[in-house]
């Protein structure tokens, strides 16, 4: 008998998923996630790229808006309110990370969960299945072309995350397997996103895409347009364009039965930038705090990265806040002159700081061989020689806190919520919005739909 396609067993699960067959930790891990997404999307909402996109909507939108941009007054449609709250939830790069894909899932995702929640006056219980459902069909891809599909230069946010927004549109949307299928696979021809645009407003607008071309696939889908069902493993299909082909009888769908999110977990983040500078940032952090050096003291640092670091740690001078983002050198510079390496730390005029430049030139950044053993992973060990006036220094991290083995407390996560949230809605409403989110899936209707207004 044959099996059926790879994008048609999927859809099966999508279409059979209900709330009460998700694992406790598996709602636990839901919760948190879409707790740090509205708090980075409200923080990114004032962004200039948000601003940008939000210019670009009010041009090209009309009447029928009826969901709030979180941290703003303005209503969109809700595939419009999807892509700015993508786009600003990626902003400042302080979203989480998934290492099954490499990438950053939730902002390639609940975005489209919650609007199409709001917008059907969904509950909070839904609007968490519906994410849930989209990150896993999203990981399960993820399973099988990861991680050829980095390796090309693909940024994941988008070329995989597109599959998790669409299947969170189609179950809370209650298309049927075969439209489900068909929308899955106009979304594999709606996958793109190239690690080039990092440094670049447009990296920011991958997640926003994800969210906007997620939708569109399951709205084509619903008006009668058609895929393939084998436009996953196909000899021309998005595996072996995007990855490597993917053998069919090799491939085990087993959505239902492993949860990615409960056993892998994923990182939230401390610093608003590039997960590749983190473990480097926790340990030249212990370093200054210990040490106290001054900028004179140091005279040079070698930098040893893994093999992912000089692909997305582009920016070695960066000039402006979104350079910065990539920049290895601007994250220890921060940390050293500014004390710290937070959301205020990234302007263009802090970025341009006469200190900060000077010590950037100082610093130099290559793969270290025995991290290049490691292969092509994204926790980013690094290797730290710095060079002072009194001697040597060697550092090494091989993971940041906030990954599953060195987790953030939930006091962390909400501090680090609440100083996303308090500079946009006040600390009253950051509070509130925090403990609705703790109890996510027993809010009605009603409440999910006052979520992030102000």
């Amino acid at each position: 008998m044959n099996q059926p396609t790879l994008l048609s067993a999927i859809a099966r699960w999508i279409v059979s998923a209900d709330f009460p067959d998700l694992p406790d930790g598996e709602i636990a891990a839901a919760r948190a996630a879409l707790a740090d997404f509205v708090a980075v999307a409200a923080a990114g909402s004032g962004t200039p790229v948000v601003r940008n996109a939000a210019l670009y909507a009010a041009q090209n939108e009309r009447a029928g808006t009826c969901v709030q941009q979180l941290g703003r007054t303005v209503r969109f449609s809700p595939r419009t309110a999807a892509f700015l709250n993508g786009t600003a939830a990626h902003a400042l790069d302080f979203d989480d990370v998934s290492w099954t894909t490499i990438g950053h899932p939730t902002v390639g995702i609940a975005p489209t969960a919650l609007s199409l929640a709001v917008a059907q006056g969904l509950c909070g219980r839904e609007f968490l299945t519906a994410y849930v459902v989209g990150a896993e069909c999203a990981h399960q891809i993820a399973r099988w072309t990861m991680p050829q599909l980095s390796e090309h230069g693909w940024h994941t946010t988008l070329a995989n995350g597109v599959f998790g927004a669409a299947a969170a549109a189609a179950w809370q949307l209650k298309t049927d397997v075969s439209t489900t299928t068909n929308a899955l696979a106009i979304a594999a021809s709606l996958a793109s996103g190239i690690r080039a645009n990092f440094g670049s407003q447009t990296k920011a607008i991958h997640a926003g895409l994800s969210n906007l071309h997620g939708m569109m696939a399951v709205e084509l889908a619903a008006a009668g347009i058609t895929g393939k069902d084998d436009a996953l493993e196909a000899s021309d299909g998005y595996a072996a364009c995007f990855a490597a082909r993917l053998p069919r009888e090799k491939c085990t769908v087993d959505l239902g039965s492993r949860w990615d999110l409960m056993e892998n977990g994923l990182v939230f983040k401390q610093y608003p930038c590039c997960s590749g500078t983190h473990p480097a940032l926790d340990v030249w952090g212990e370093w200054v705090d210990k040490v106290h050096p001054k900028l004179d003291d140091i005279e040079a640092v070698h930098l040893g990265v893994s093999l992912l670091g000089p692909l997305e740690l582009i920016s070695h001078c960066p000039r402006n806040a979104v350079e910065a983002k990539f920049s290895m050198e601007f994250a220890l510079a921060s940390r050293l002159v500014y004390q710290r390496t937070g959301i205020e730390e990234f302007t263009d005029d802090k970025v341009l700081d006469v200190r900060i430049q000077a010590l950037m030139k100082k610093m130099t950044m290559e793969i270290d061989p025995d991290l290049a053993k490691l292969g092509f992973i994204g926790t980013a060990p690094v290797r730290i020689r710095i060079k002072t006036k009194s001697g040597v220094v060697c550092l090494a991290n091989d993971l940041a806190k906030g990954n599953p083995e060195k987790p953030l407390s939930e006091s962390d996560r909400k501090a680090k919520f609440s100083s996303c949230v308090s500079p946009i809605a006040g600390s009253e409403t950051a509070a509130r919005w925090w403990n609705e989110l703790s109890t996510l899936e027993l809010l009605s209707p009603n409440q999910l739909s006052l979520l992030g207004a102000l």
